[in-house]
């Protein structure tokens, strides 16, 4: 493998401005050999969407915009996500072992199993979903309400959500796993009800007495086990964060958030 790097963001980035990271690093992999595995975090609450999905039918934003709340359409696909306190990462890379030897359903279970590693040494006995009934993926429900294959739970209750971007050079995938959740919010903003998405969900918090930061920690862990390597921090130079901020911009705006 090729060298992989940490990017650690300890502060909390807005909505937009995280999106727009992602979509830096998948960009930069089309153009140089590299690996990126990236922790970050939110600086309010804020909704993400799929693709694919329609905002009005898949977001509240009437009661997303009168909280101040944030609201961002992501370039993965999947569904209605509440990112607040949490653990988000990202895997961004053009290595082979992700295209040459493994398609997506494989390569999507390969970092599944490298998260589910992270939150076994977090002592937390998490397994991999067998997922849920095709209607439910088909529908507007959010994303912590069923499980999809190879997703990640913890008693019968998902715990990680996950989205994947890839071509024929590089891919990106990204999740949230909650460290604690205001279920209120997460429904009212996702036209669901507190009750289901609470049925089906589990978070750190109920399961662990660990920080955000150690748990943290282990992930960093297995994902160096992973790539059998130390992981370099990279450090963003001047022309990375200009090209970053244009992309913030495109997160920003009613022309990509209300595509469809």
């Amino acid at each position: 493998m090729s060298d992989w790097y940490l990017i650690d963001n300890k502060s909390p980035y807005p909505a937009a401005k995280n999106m727009a990271v992602d979509e830096y690093l998948f960009n930069l992999c089309h153009k140089e050999k590299k690996g990126f595995f990236r922790l970050y975090y939110w600086d309010k609450p804020s909704f993400s969407i799929g693709v694919s999905q329609r905002a009005e039918k898949a977001a509240n934003i009437d009661y997303i915009n009168s909280s101040d709340y944030a609201f961002v359409r992501r370039i993965t696909g999947g569904k209605t996500v509440l990112h607040n306190d949490e653990i988000t990462y990202s895997v961004v890379s053009s290595e082979n072992i992700f295209f040459q030897d493994n398609d997506l359903y494989r390569s999507y279970s390969m970092i599944s199993g490298i998260i589910l590693k992270a939150l076994k040494i977090s002592g937390i006995d998490a397994y991999l979903s067998g997922g849920s009934t095709p209607a439910l993926s088909k529908s507007n429900d959010p994303c912590f309400s069923f499980p999809t294959p190879n997703e990640i739970e913890v008693e019968g209750k998902k715990i990680v959500g996950s989205a994947q971007k890839r071509d024929r050079q590089a891919l990106l995938q990204h999740g949230s796993i909650p460290y604690s959740m205001n279920y209120s919010i997460y429904a009212s903003g996702a036209n669901s009800r507190k009750s289901i998405i609470k049925k089906n969900m589990i978070t750190l918090e109920d399961l662990t007495d660990l920080s955000r930061d150690e748990i943290g920690d282990n992930f960093i862990k297995a994902f160096s086990e992973f790539t059998g390597k130390e992981l370099k921090n990279y450090i963003f130079t001047e022309r990375d964060n200009r090209e970053i901020e244009k992309l913030t911009d495109k997160y920003s705006s009613k022309e990509w958030n209300f595509i469809l």
